[in-house]
């Protein structure tokens, strides 16, 4: 074998450990907000949001207070993104 194909090789099975662990990561993720019978739990799905809106938050609020941009800017940018969908709607598509 050679070194390039070794070093090819090295790199591929890290790739692929990489995404191992990133679906095992998804499932559970997707895991915390079913419930036993392997249905969608309202409750812990409102739960993973709010957790989630809480950290959107204080992110929001840390760059604007810190002086990175204005809140004139923030949502400025926020629309710009919310539109790269085609649709200013308030959400994005999970990608």
């Amino acid at each position: 074998m050679s070194l390039i194909n070794w070093i090819f090789d090295i790199y591929q099975h890290s790739k692929i450990d990489q995404v191992r662990e990133e679906a095992a990561q998804a499932r559970a993720e997707v895991a915390a907000v079913r419930g036993q019978a392997g249905s969608v739990d309202a409750a812990r799905l409102e739960r993973a949001l709010e957790e989630l809106a809480l950290a959107t938050k204080t992110i929001q609020r840390m760059v604007i207070e810190k002086g990175l941009c204005s809140h004139d800017e923030f949502v400025s940018r926020l629309r710009q993104i919310d539109l790269e969908d085609g649709q200013l709607d308030g959400r994005t598509p999970i990608s």
